[in-house]
């Protein structure tokens, strides 16, 4: 028991000379709403899959910690190791190398190799969970806790500005081209654009009516029936009939809606609303972008500010404490066997007769290996001995 005590003891107190690790977080919630505004829902698809949400939203976060961060990371906060080793086998470690490159027996790494491999070290210790399809954990570990907690802000106010940044661009680069495309439009005129009275529903949309509805019953009827058929055939009359009374409207002025809904080369019509349509989306991105730089805190939610490290993440001296007396108990037993298996103190005569508190009467001597064949153990012994046996 007291071998388990000391290697607990032991453990305890190898655990204050381990290297520290501290740990800082924020949990961040990204809304749906991010992805989507009512105003510009034709321009911006909302994602559906959860799957494609949460990838998503990752991607967003991951995009931050960018090669050039990581290198204002190291620089400001010391967080690379070439620059302030962490612990002494690191600087020890440093020292030697560089001893090392100096009388030639390594070969020096030159910068790039270097900072490359700096980096992965420090993006190493960001971690990013996602927690569920929408939430998503950050947190940066380092051996110094002051510095662990400056580095969390900073990377929480870094990713909030990033993502912002993001939405805000996209929107911009909708708006650009929607500009792009009204620029390159003629300009109806100004009368057209305020008011422009539609034109008077008369027999001849009735009639266009109609030979729609026709069409639709022969498209139905031909997959049935052959044309001989007696519905087929009097459709077809009818058809006849709806296109020559549409001819004649068409004849006296009258154009059809296809016509009236024709693109940027088309009617004056076709060109006012399709101008006046990209007018208004141009407004509503507006709105859009300047909602969201007075609404920015709309689109995120923090379950958790990074707060300062209370306790070193590693090492955990209750953990240390238990793998010592575990370590203890187990390497007594283990010492205690292997010395019960050596021992063969309880087989002395001395330490026998002690045991059972009884008087030693001699000893058996010390025999050759080959004794003569007409001898015996008890002849060979000398007169008036007793023998014992061992």
């Amino acid at each position: 028991m007291a071998s388990a005590m000391s290697g607990m003891v032991l453990a305890t107190l190898a655990a204050g000379q381990v290297p520290k690790k501290y740990k800082s977080h924020f949990i961040l919630t990204i809304y749906s709403k991010y992805f989507q505004s009512p105003l510009i829902g034709d321009f911006v698809p909302e994602l559906s899959e959860s799957g494609e949400i949460k990838s998503q939203r990752e991607s967003l976060i991951r995009q931050v910690v960018t090669p050039e961060y990581l290198d204002y990371l190291g620089t400001k906060f010391g967080a690379y190791s070439s620059v302030t080793p962490e612990s002494p086998v690191e600087r020890l470690q440093a020292r030697f190398r560089t001893w090392t490159d100096k009388v030639g027996v390594t070969q020096p790494v030159n910068r790039d190799s270097r900072l490359s491999s700096e980096r992965e070290a420090l993006r190493s210790r960001i971690e990013i969970y996602p927690l569920n399809s929408t939430t998503f954990e950050v947190g940066f570990i380092y051996s110094d806790p002051a510095a662990t907690y400056a580095v969390t802000r900073d990377i929480y106010t870094e990713v909030i500005q990033s993502l912002l940044g993001i939405r805000v661009h996209t929107l911009a680069n909708i708006r650009d081209a929607v500009q792009r495309q009204l620029k390159s439009m003629p300009v109806p005129a100004a009368a057209s654009l305020v008011s422009a009275p539609p034109e008077p529903v008369n027999g001849a949309e009735a009639v266009e009516d109609d030979l729609a509805s026709v069409r639709g019953q022969l498209r139905a009827l031909s997959g049935q029936y052959t044309g001989e058929h007696p519905l087929v055939i009097q459709l077809r009359d009818r058809e006849r009939i709806l296109v020559g009374r549409l001819a004649s409207q068409r004849a006296s002025g009258y154009r059809t809606r296809g016509e009236r809904g024709m693109g940027p080369t088309g009617s004056p019509e076709g060109n006012r609303d399709i101008y006046g349509d990209l007018a208004k989306k141009l407004n509503y991105l507006n709105i859009a972008i300047d909602s969201d730089r007075e609404h920015q805190g709309d689109y995120f939610a923090t379950l958790e500010t990074p707060l300062y490290p209370s306790a070193p993440l590693w090492p955990k001296k209750s953990l240390f404490a238990l793998w010592g007396l575990a370590l203890g108990l187990f390497g007594s037993l283990f010492i205690a066997a292997i010395k019960e298996n050596f021992d063969r103190s309880a087989l002395h005569a001395d330490a026998l007769g002690r045991m059972l508190g009884l008087p030693v009467l001699g000893e058996l001597p010390t025999l050759p290996v080959k004794a003569p064949a007409n001898s015996s153990p008890a002849s060979s012994a000398p007169p008036g001995h007793a023998v014992s046996v061992r």
